[in-house]
């Protein structure tokens, strides 16, 4: 049994269950798993400043949390080879600990502002880059299963926190100080998780008579692959950052608003929690299937499959607001999570498949930048046009206009998937 584990070719599973735990609670706790806080926050802020807080300066906070993630992710990507993956990873679960215990104490908007840069730096040392670039070292054969699996922990979180959350305030009465404390123990409980069983690369479990394998892994995983700069003068990248920077735009925005339309019109908290909790269901299963058929199929169609099945179900979500109808509420939400957790996947696997893995810290920092200024104006400009018009019909039509831009850019996309296959 002991050489079983310390074999690479099974260690590297170990890895991929901790990484998944790990953006579990990374994701759901910092994004998903907030708004259903919203309704709450909005009646607070304006009792305590004795003026009606507007949508769009609470979701600025959401705005803040993506764009500090796009300024800290590039630098981690710059220092994940100098202090470790674990190092970060650690560090940042004791990060989100401390926000979740210091929004417990916050009564101003720009207190949580404030909280929101620091929940951005936890998703940059704990979140999607850093996960992505462990698993792509350990994983060279069954890439796109591996990192298909470790997102799906996104949605995952993203989609049981928000009912975690409303469970939560339904005991507390409605205090959302005390669910602030509670959550603020779960990252605290992980880290001795983290620090058993993270390792750096498949040679840190080899034992002496599986030197080979350890070999192997470390030439067939880690070498070769474009610089940076060499990335930087690709049109493959260019494609691929215009259509993440929409979808990002997109899924953000929705994520964001999803909750406060459906409270708007009528709908229960938990009720509302499950519209959010769909888009992220839908999400698990595209993240879960999309790298293996992407890989059986072809990388191209499984990515443009997915921009499309965002862009029908925002169609449905639009038609639902003009139409009134709820069946085509719930059909597009379902639709847009799946479409989005398969062109997810898709983005992270393609940039060690089209870029390899030499500087894939740096290459994912950059878009990474580039997405999460999208995902960042996403829910912020929704709420500007929605206090403009008190209706969500126009910023959504905005998201749907997105997704088309989106469809171009991956369908100009050039992909070789033999082409890959060969190199790996």
């Amino acid at each position: 049994m002991y050489s079983m584990i310390k074999n690479p070719n099974n260690y590297r599973w170990i890895i991929l269950a901790v990484c998944f735990f790990t953006i579990t609670f990374t994701n759901g706790l910092t994004l998903g798993g907030l708004v259903v806080f919203d309704r709450e926050l909005l009646d607070y802020l304006s009792e305590v400043t004795g003026e009606e807080v507007l949508r769009q300066e609470l979701k600025l906070k959401d705005a803040i949390t993506l764009w500090s993630t796009a300024v800290f992710a590039f630098i981690a990507g710059i220092i994940i080879d100098r202090v470790g993956v674990r190092a970060l990873m650690i560090s940042g679960m004791f990060l989100l600990s401390a926000t979740f215990y210091f929004y417990a104490q916050s009564d101003s908007l720009a207190d949580m502002y404030v909280i929101h840069i620091f929940q951005g730096m936890v998703l940059s040392m704990s979140g999607m880059v850093i996960n992505v670039v462990l698993i792509s070292k350990w994983f060279n054969d069954n890439r796109g299963l591996a990192i298909g699996v470790l997102l799906a922990g996104t949605s995952v979180g993203n989609g049981i926190f928000p009912q975690i959350n409303t469970y939560l305030l339904t005991i507390s009465d409605g205090d959302w100080r005390q669910v602030m404390i509670w959550l603020a123990l779960i990252p605290l409980a992980y880290i001795p998780v983290l620090f058993a069983f993270i390792k750096e690369k498949p040679e840190d479990v080899a034992v002496k008579e599986d030197n080979q394998a350890s070999n192997d892994f470390k030439a067939s995983s880690i070498e070769g692959g474009f610089t940076l700069q060499q990335t930087l003068r690709s049109a493959n990248f260019w494609f691929l950052s215009v259509m993440a920077f929409c979808t990002f735009y997109s899924i953000l925005a929705m994520i964001g608003h999803v909750f406060l339309m459906l409270d708007g019109e009528g709908y229960s908290p938990q009720i509302s929690a499950t519209g959010v909790s769909i888009i992220f269901i839908g999400g698990f299963i595209g993240k879960v299937i999309s790298g293996k058929l992407a890989e059986m199929i072809g990388r191209k169609i499984v990515l443009v499959g997915g921009v499309a099945m965002m862009l029908l179900g925002s169609l449905l979500i639009v038609s639902s607001i003009f139409y009134k109808n709820p069946l085509l509420i719930w059909i597009g939400l379902t639709l847009y999570g799946t479409g989005w957790g398969g062109l997810y996947t898709l983005i992270q696997l393609l940039v060690a498949d089209l870029f390899g893995l030499i500087a894939i810290g740096k290459i994912m920092g950059v878009i990474n930048i580039i997405d999460t200024i999208g995902g960042g104006l996403g829910p912020i400009i929704t709420a500007v046009i929605y206090d403009s018009t008190q209706n969500y019909l126009l910023p959504f039509l905005v998201i749907s206009a997105l997704l088309v831009i989106a469809l171009i850019s991956s369908s100009m996309l050039k992909i070789d998937d033999k082409a890959i296959e060969q190199s790996r």
